[in-house]
């Protein structure tokens, strides 16, 4: 596991250097407090560097992303696949990069059903809840470094802190709210560093008038080392271009983030598609698999979206695979496009990266 932290903060440090990234202190915009604890040294990265960065990496990793054919089981199936676009397969597979497990085959699906795998939990963009506690844990990270990787060309302010917010329904003291929010979040078993994260990234949103903090949760009697760890960087938010982020986060991203365009269909430049590695070891929301009857997905699909499907099961769903390999949208029937967090929803799926073959 050293080996793997070495290799992943030597590339880090090549990247670093390659990209010039400048490190500047942040002080006409940080505001001082009296509480006991010194204010965190402020990092302040070129986001059209690391942006470039990125979009070199994803030209290629788009390699690794590429769709596969379904296994030839008989003449009848193989004659069904023949109607299919190129591009317009119903089962790809993941980066090899970040372990990715093979894409099911035929055989291991029932006749009559769908077998969709899913990678990650949630709408994957942003940060990585369990994606942050792997950094901290086994790459010992600390919340910084995991903010400014899964928030890339944003910079880290201690705000005035005020004295009452609220948050999902509730207000009350800064500490009070976000230790609550940050409990609901990640409980109280995350690695310390991976809390902190989550506490910055919670309490930019609750700051952000923008930032939907009513959709919080706030789990009561947050315990003493969610507290700790909230009071210890209380106050910090993440900035881009002045104003307040849109930290978003979701509980595991399965190997990549997405974008917040992929998803949302609106483009932060910091909320890019980024890498997780250590999820296919460590995220048990890695490579689940659920299986709905081919009678069900025809059912959900008609009725959410209004289309005459055909009997040909392989012609129901066209996947277009954007950065990171989340859906970005899909063509349900031939006929009419959808969102690919909207095809997610419909069918009930835990993320938005997945795949799909049918028995």
């Amino acid at each position: 596991m050293m080996n793997i932290c070495r290799a992943i903060i030597s590339l880090a440090a090549a990247a670093a250097a390659a990209l010039s990234i400048t490190f500047t202190a942040f002080a006409d915009n940080t505001v001082k407090n009296t509480l006991p604890y010194s204010s965190p040294e402020v990092h302040n990265y070129s986001v059209a560097d690391v942006a470039g960065f990125r979009s070199r990496e994803k030209v290629s990793d788009k390699k690794k992303l590429s769709l596969v054919e379904y296994e030839e089981v008989d003449a009848q199936k193989a004659a069904l696949k023949q109607t299919l676009k190129p591009g317009e397969l119903a089962s790809s597979t993941l980066g090899a990069a970040v372990g990715a497990a093979p894409a099911m085959s035929l055989a291991q699906v029932k006749s009559g059903y769908f077998g969709f795998t899913t990678y990650g939990f949630g709408h994957g963009v942003g940060m990585s809840q369990n994606g942050a506690n792997a950094y901290a844990t086994y790459c010992g990270y600390n919340y910084e470094q995991i903010l400014f990787h899964y928030y890339p060309g944003t910079t880290l302010v201690q705000t005035e802190i005020p004295s009452v917010v609220s948050a999902g329904g509730r207000s009350g003291s800064v500490l009070d709210i976000v230790s609550m929010v940050v409990y609901n979040e990640m409980s109280s078993t995350m690695a310390v560093e991976a809390m902190k994260a989550q506490t910055v990234a919670a309490y930019t949103i609750i700051m952000n008038p923008n930032g939907g903090s009513s959709s919080l949760i706030c789990k009561s009697n947050p315990p003493e080392n969610v507290r700790s760890a909230v009071q210890s960087v209380l106050g910090q938010a993440l900035y881009y271009d002045g104003s307040y982020a849109m930290t978003v986060f979701s509980a595991s991203s399965g190997g990549y983030t997405a974008s917040s365009y992929d998803v949302f269909r609106t483009n932060y430049p910091y909320l890019i598609s980024v890498p997780c590695e250590y999820d296919s070891t460590y995220d048990p929301h890695y490579g689940t698999v659920t299986y709905l009857s081919v009678n069900e997905v025809r059912s959900r699909l008609q009725g959410a979206y209004g289309v005459a499907l055909s009997e040909n099961a392989y012609s129901w769903i066209s996947l277009n695979t954007g950065d990171g390999g989340y859906i970005t949208s899909a063509v349900i029937g031939g006929t009419k496009t959808v969102t690919g967090e909207s095809l997610r929803a419909v069918l009930g799926l835990k993320s938005g990266r997945f795949t799909f073959v049918i028995g």
